[in-house]
């Protein structure tokens, strides 16, 4: 059960970090002047065109919330503590690949 309760509230963390505004991006324009974004990690995965590891954490936490919920409700069984199990795994290291890749990836402005 503490679980499940943990999943609940670590994938709504992830989901509060993901759209923090916590990098800052700059370039600079043709007018000769620096502009400054703050951008946040899903902003970042947009630009760098891989917005499916976007969808794939969406996938994965849905499945971990649903399955805790199940969980907590009363559902037992096996199959649906494997399931719980593998989608709290993958969301956490879904969620390390997103912050290793939005903070590595640069925009490019023309």
């Amino acid at each position: 059960m503490l679980v499940s309760i943990l999943s609940i509230i670590v994938n709504i963390a992830y989901f509060v970090v993901l759209n923090m505004n916590i990098y800052t991006d700059r370039a600079m324009m043709p007018t000769g002047e620096i502009r400054e974004w703050h951008r946040s990690p899903i902003a970042r995965l947009n630009i760098a065109d891989q917005s499916f590891l976007f969808y794939l954490q969406i996938v994965l936490a849905a499945a971990s919330i649903i399955t805790s919920v199940l969980f907590l409700f009363g559902v037992r069984g096996r199959m649906i503590r494997t399931i719980q199990l593998v989608s709290i795994i993958g969301s956490t290291i879904v969620f390390i690949i997103i912050m290793i890749v939005t903070s590595n990836s640069h925009a490019k402005y023309a």
